[in-house]
């Protein structure tokens, strides 16, 4: 079972290959494909399986900013009703992400760089969540 982060359950659905670095963007396709595929994740507080190749980790937190990483991943988890230690499969996710509104999206991405970048956009979330 993989352990994610609140904010990258938006992230897991939006990845098109591009990250950080090639060691980022590898281990996050493997991690898709794998929930793709059935293995289910947990949600955490903290590292997750994504941050592990994240060149900005830092042992307490997260160079481009902890507060902001923490304060998305707690606007992910109260816009999709999930909390810390629970357990979802891809489908589940799906059906989560596929409710939210452009608001929603917003409160959560509205700051981040790959949605500023254009790599990620709430149009597309509601294309991957299609039924």
């Amino acid at each position: 079972m993989r352990a994610l982060r609140g904010h990258h359950m938006f992230c897991t659905r939006l990845f098109s290959g591009s990250g950080y670095n090639q060691a980022f963007a590898d281990n996050m396709g493997r991690l898709v494909e794998n929930m793709q595929k059935g293995e289910k994740f947990q949600l955490v507080q903290g590292h997750d399986d994504i941050c592990r190749y994240c060149p900005n980790r830092e042992p307490e937190g997260c160079a481009l900013g902890t507060e902001d990483v923490q304060r998305r991943d707690a606007a992910a988890m109260e816009v999709t009703g999930t909390a810390p230690g629970q357990v979802l499969d891809w489908a589940e996710l799906r059906e989560r992400l596929e409710k939210l509104s452009e608001e929603d999206f917003r409160y959560v991405c509205g700051d981040c760089r790959w949605q500023r970048e254009g790599l990620c956009s709430y149009p597309l979330l509601k294309e991957r969540t299609r039924p």
